[in-house]
């Protein structure tokens, strides 16, 4: 399971977008999403949402199954229009 917080930090209302990668993982599929739009391309999941206003923020979560050896950690992301980071 994992939890994502966004803020929008623009001065304008704007949907969002946010892509996480899992490199490597055998058999990875998406399981669960909760706030957000999910999608799933290999190793990649894409989530989205409605505008945010400037200032605010939301939190979606998301849960993953695979197979194979490793945890299911996330390896990177990418936000339209933003920066992100994995920890």
């Amino acid at each position: 399971m994992a939890a994502v917080r966004i803020k929008n930090v623009s001065g304008s209302s704007q949907s969002w977008s946010v892509t996480v990668s899992h490199s490597n993982q055998d058999n990875l599929r998406l399981t669960g999403t909760w706030n957000a739009r999910g999608s799933q391309s290999g190793d990649n999941l894409t989530f989205t949402g409605g505008p945010l206003a400037p200032g605010a923020s939301i939190t979606f979560g998301y849960q993953v199954s695979k197979s194979g050896r490793g945890n299911g950690r996330p390896s990177g992301c990418s936000v339209v229009g933003g920066k992100c980071g994995v920890s």
